[in-house]
């Protein structure tokens, strides 16, 4: 990854691409370096994607940095929820800058309720950042709308976020993992 990138991500203090405190349950999830998808799939008799929304929204400030568009620009926004065995096990965040609906990630806008993971990872020019990791808290708007679909959510959800780079566009892909996931097959 190039080293813009890495001054962008180093200039938001609250991801850091390694947390030494990360819940023991949680760290073989977070450090999946493939496909989170393929790997719920393997661990479970029934996975789908429930699409929330896909549209246009304001990118928050740290999205905007990342993604190398300026403050208050809209992006393209796709929300999902995960489900393995009809439990909600990962809510997936990802961003790209309206611009590159038309070129690189055309693609993202006909995904409806297929899994994002099957087009990042087939693709050979696809390349992925490292991964950066927080503890979101109940203030974090992703934190918000992942409980949602949490009958008591936890003080904290794990996230983890890099960005894909395809014909340097780039599309920030957040996932906010849910209680659920430690209850999966090995």
């Amino acid at each position: 990854m190039s080293d813009t990138y890495s001054a962008r991500v180093l200039g938001i203090e609250s991801w850091r691409t390694f947390l030494p405190d990360i819940d023991a349950g949680y760290a073989p999830w977070l450090h999946t370096d493939g496909s989170l998808t393929l790997r719920i799939q393997q661990r479970c008799d029934n996975f789908r994607v429930c699409n929330v929304h896909n549209r246009l929204a304001t990118a928050a400030y740290d999205e905007t940095a990342l993604l190398g568009v300026p403050a208050q620009q809209k992006i393209y926004t796709r929300e999902v929820f995960l489900y393995a065995d009809d439990k909600p096990v990962v809510y997936a965040h990802s961003v790209v800058a309206a611009r590159h609906l038309c070129g690189a990630w055309h693609a993202l806008r006909n995904l409806g309720n297929r899994p994002l993971g099957a087009l990042l990872f087939a693709h050979p020019l696809v390349q992925r950042s490292v991964l950066h990791f927080h503890a979101l808290k109940p203030n974090h708007p992703l934190y918000r709308r992942a409980a949602v679909a949490l009958d008591m959510p936890p003080q904290k959800l794990w996230a983890r976020r890099s960005l894909f780079i395809l014909r340097n566009a780039p599309l920030l892909v957040t996932e906010i993992f849910l209680p659920d996931i430690l209850t999966l097959k090995k």
